[in-house]
C-alpha cells in the first residue's frame, strides 16, 4: 500500500495515512510527553513524528508492527530534541493535572499531584534506557517483543530491565515517603 506520492514537488496522502494518524498519535504523544518535559513541544514532536512516517514510508516492513515502527521513529525524535535542549524531563504536572477528572475533589487532586511530582523525580534517576523502556511499556502499552526490536535487544533483557527498574522505582519512592 503506497501512501505518499511524491512527484514533481507534491504530496499527496490518501485516507489510509489519516487512518494511522488517528489509531496511533495518542499512544505516540504519550511515549513523548512521558519523556520530556513540555505538552507543547510533546505535541509539535508527535506531528513531526508522522511527518517523518510520511516522508519515509518506502521503509516501513509490513512485517514489522506499525505502532513499533512510529515508537522507534518517536524515540529517535525525542533523542535529537533532547540533544538539542540538553534537557533531561518528563511530563510536566500541568498535563499531570489536566489527566485528572473535574469530578474529583481538592484533596484526591493534590494528592495525585505530589505521587505524580515522587514518580517523576524518581524516574530521573533511572538510567535512559530504563527510562526508554518504561515510557514505552507504560505509555504507550507495547509489548516486550516491541519495545526489543526498538532497542535492537532481546525481549527477555527488556523484561529483566523493566522489572529492575520497577524495583528502583519502588525503593526511591519508599525512601521519599519515610
Amino acid at each position: 500500500m503506497k501512501v505518499i506520492d511524491i512527484k514533481r514537488g507534491a504530496i499527496k496522502v490518501d485516507h489510509s495515512l489519516e487512518s494511522i494518524y488517528h489509531q496511533y498519535h495518542k499512544n505516540v504523544y504519550n511515549y513523548i510527553a512521558f519523556r520530556i518535559n513540555n505538552h507543547f513541544d510533546a505535541e509539535e514532536l508527535a506531528s513531526e513524528v508522522f511527518v517523518k512516517a510520511m516522508l519515509h514510508w518506502g521503509k516501513y516492513d509490513d512485517n514489522f508492527p506499525m505502532e513499533a515502527w512510529l515508537i522507534g521513529i518517536a524515540k529517535n525524535t525525542v533523542t535529537d530534541y533532547l540533544r538539542k535542549t540538553m534537557r533531561r524531563q518528563f511530563v510536566p504536572l500541568d498535563n499531570i493535572i489536566s489527566l485528572v477528572s473535574p469530578y474529583q475533589q481538592p484533596e484526591e487532586v493534590a494528592v495525585l499531584n505530589e505521587q505524580s511530582k515522587e514518580l517523576m523525580s524518581a524516574m530521573a534517576k533511572l538510567r535512559d534506557k530504563e527510562r526508554q523502556i518504561l515510557s514505552m511499556k507504560f505509555a504507550t502499552g507495547l509489548k516486550h517483543s516491541e519495545i526489543g526490536e526498538i532497542l535492537n535487544i532481546s525481549e527477555s533483557h527488556v523484561g529483566v530491565t523493566a522489572h529492575r527498574a520497577m524495583d528502583k522505582l519502588k525503593k526511591y519512592m519508599e525512601a521519599n515517603t519515610i
